[in-house]
């Protein structure tokens, strides 16, 4: 578990309550330690944070909600950061064993997945290196399930 506490997971601007629950319940299920929800609005803050907190706490984990993606950034001061957003925006392929190696040599990493359709924005976008992953239209919730569980296989590799 050294290595998934490396990772910290972000879902950003995000309305739906089930969407952060469901980040929730992926993030602490496949073994990560901390999940930022930055900018939750409406249910999401209201709703959705409140039950998130129950599940962190339920699995031991950490949950931090802030009110914008550079405020994260700024917070937890990631060494890396990968935004996860639809080709073209997204400037190469996701790379999980790029990621977990370094990872494994100590780096912080964060990877941050956009709460709305179609993601991030060009300013968000611009804060780190944008990336994509080829499995389609799968929304925020599945891109995060895939890409967290390819990172935990390569971190067991």
């Amino acid at each position: 578990m050294v290595g998934e506490e490396r990772l910290i997971v972000v879902l950003h601007n995000v309305h739906s309550m089930q969407r952060v629950i469901e980040f929730a319940k992926i993030c602490y299920g496949l073994g990560y330690y901390t999940l930022v929800i930055s900018r939750p609005i409406g249910t999401a803050a209201q709703v959705g944070v409140p039950e998130a907190q129950k599940v962190a706490f339920k699995m031991k984990g950490r949950l931090i909600v802030l009110p914008d993606l550079k405020d994260a950034i700024e917070l937890l001061k990631p060494e890396k950061i990968i935004l996860f957003a639809p080709k073209p925006y997204g400037k190469k392929r996701f790379n999980a064993e790029e990621i977990a190696d370094q990872i494994l040599k100590g780096v912080r990493v964060m990877v941050v997945f956009g709460g709305l359709e179609p993601g991030l924005s060009g300013r968000e976008l611009s804060m780190g290196e944008p990336v994509y992953l080829d499995v389609g239209e799968i929304g925020a919730v599945g891109l995060a399930a895939v890409t967290l569980y390819e990172i935990k296989l390569a971190l067991k590799s």
